[in-house]
């Protein structure tokens, strides 16, 4: 068991620490790979843009990255072997991928679908609000806390683990 004074010493407990770069940049042939499967997974449709058709492609493939870092040795590896396959018979591999590596395939395909539904383009063709802070107003902060939640908490009293 992790006591709070020893998780200061341990990995972080709830969430993981966002990466703000991948273990590297991407090569110049991923890049090219990677844009032959968004391409193949998200082609031109409606006056949306392909997968790699972003203004911003590079950059947000890249943070995608950067987020899914525990993966990038996977993903690095699965691009290596797909950059020898055509375009045109991207698909019939990417579909044998699936089906034989399924795990491999959701890492590929959630790095170009996260990066392209995150994009300005697509943002603003759905309509997605921009994140913002939405703090209750005092009356539902007092109902909130008139259930009890807190509770457990106060009776527990302060912790806190230092940093140094």
């Amino acid at each position: 068991m992790v006591t709070v004074q020893q998780a200061h010493t341990n990995e972080r407990l709830s969430v993981s620490m966002l990466r703000q770069a991948p273990p590297r940049n991407f090569t110049d042939l991923e890049m090219q790979t990677l844009r032959v499967v968004a391409d193949t997974l998200i082609p031109a449709a409606n006056g949306n843009p392909s997968g790699s058709g972003l203004a911003k492609f590079e950059s947000l493939v890249t943070r995608a990255a950067a987020i899914l870092d525990k993966h990038f040795a996977t993903l690095t590896a699965i691009l290596g072997g797909l950059s020898a396959i055509p375009s045109e018979q991207m698909w019939d591999r990417l579909r044998e991928l699936e089906a034989q590596d399924n795990e491999t395939f959701y890492f590929l395909s959630t790095l170009l679908a996260g990066a392209y539904l995150y994009s300005d383009e697509m943002k603003a063709e759905l309509q997605y609000p921009a994140p913002h802070r939405n703090p209750p107003d005092l009356f539902d902060a007092a109902d909130e806390l008139s259930t009890g939640i807190l509770d457990p908490v106060i009776e527990r009293g302060p912790i806190f683990v230092r940093v140094d």
